[in-house]
C-alpha cells in the first residue's frame, strides 16, 4: 500500500479558490477529491497501472501570527512618524491629499494633518487584518473540531509594512520544505499544494529518497483549461506529475459551491 501525503500552502490554497471563485464546506471531503484525482493522474505514469494506495495526513500550514503594534504607545507613533516623514513619496501624497482642505495654513501645520490621516488609515487598516486573523483562527478552530485527519500548523507570520500598508508572509515555505524532509518516513507520494519556486529544492531532495512528487494545479472552467494562476511552471517541472483541479468539476461533484462574495474576507 502506497501512502500519500498532502502539503499545503494556506495561502496558495485560499488564493487559488478566490480566484476560482468557490467556497468549501468539508475540507476532508474536498483533500479526499484531491488524493482521488492524484492517484488516477499517478496510474498514467506507471507501466502497468500503480499499487493500492491511501491518503495517510493532510498537513496544511497557515498564518497564525502578525507584528505586534501598539498604536497607544507613543514611542511606536514616533517610529511611524519617522517612516512617514522619511518617506517623500507619502508624504507628499497625504499632503496634497489634505492640503485643499486647509487653504492658508502653514506647511508644518499640513504636514501634521497629513501625519494624522496617514496614521488614522493604517490604523483602521491594521486593526481589519488582526479581524482578519482572528477570524481564520476561529476558521482553523472548527476544521481540528470536524476532523483528526488534517494537522494545521499556525506557523506563517505576517510582516507588516506601515507605508504600504501590506503584509509580507514569512515562514510558511520554510515549514512545508522541512517537513517534507522530515516526516519522509509517513509517506510514499507527496502531493503538494503550493505555487511557489521555493519548494523545488525540497521536492528534488525527497525524489532522490525516491519519493513521488505530484503538484496541485487549480483551474477555473472545465476541462481541457491548461493554465492556472498562481502557479510556477518551474514548479510543474520539478514534480513527477501534476495534478489539475477544476472549478467546474468541484462544484458538479459538490466539493465546493460558488462564492456569494459574502463569506471569504481573507
Amino acid at each position: 500500500m502506497h501512502r500519500f501525503a498532502i502539503f499545503v500552502d494556506g495561502s496558495n490554497l485560499f488564493g487559488s479558490l478566490k480566484n476560482m471563485n468557490v467556497q468549501v464546506d468539508d475540507y476532508e471531503n474536498f483533500f479526499h477529491h484531491i488524493f482521488e484525482v492524484a492517484v488516477a493522474a499517478w496510474n498514467e505514469t506507471i507501466e502497468g497501472g500503480a499499487p493500492p494506495a491511501q491518503l495517510f495526513r493532510v498537513y496544511w500550514y497557515v498564518v497564525g501570527s502578525i507584528d505586534e503594534w501598539d498604536l497607544t504607545d507613543p514611542k511606536a507613533q514616533m517610529h511611524l512618524r519617522d517612516r512617514f516623514d522619511s518617506n517623500r513619496e507619502i508624504r507628499r501624497n497625504y499632503m496634497a491629499l489634505v492640503g485643499p482642505e486647509m487653504p492658508g495654513a502653514r506647511q508644518e501645520e499640513v504636514a501634521k494633518e497629513a501625519w494624522a490621516k496617514c496614521f488614522d488609515e493604517f490604523k483602521e487598516w491594521y486593526e481589519r487584518k488582526q479581524s482578519i486573523l482572528d477570524g481564520m483562527k476561529r476558521f482553523y478552530h472548527g476544521v481540528r473540531s470536524s476532523t483528526d485527519f488534517i494537522d494545521i500548523f499556525e506557523c506563517g507570520h505576517w510582516k507588516v509594512d506601515f507605508i504600504t500598508k501590506s503584509v509580507a508572509e514569512k515562514g510558511l515555505d520554510t515549514s512545508i520544505a522541512v517537513d517534507m524532509l522530515a516526516l519522509q518516513a509517513n509517506y510514499d507520494v507527496a502531493i503538494l499544494v503550493s505555487g511557489d519556486a521555493d519548494s523545488i529544492p525540497s521536492i528534488n531532495y525527497v525524489k532522490n529518497h525516491n519519493k513521488h512528487i505530484a503538484a496541485v494545479e487549480f483551474l477555473p472552467g472545465y476541462p481541457p483549461a491548461t493554465r492556472g494562476k498562481g502557479f510556477s511552471s518551474r514548479l510543474k517541472l520539478a514534480a513527477d506529475f501534476v495534478i489539475r483541479v477544476y472549478e467546474m468539476n468541484l462544484v458538479s461533484n459538490g466539493i465546493a459551491r460558488k462564492d456569494s462574495g459574502e463569506e471569504n474576507g481573507t
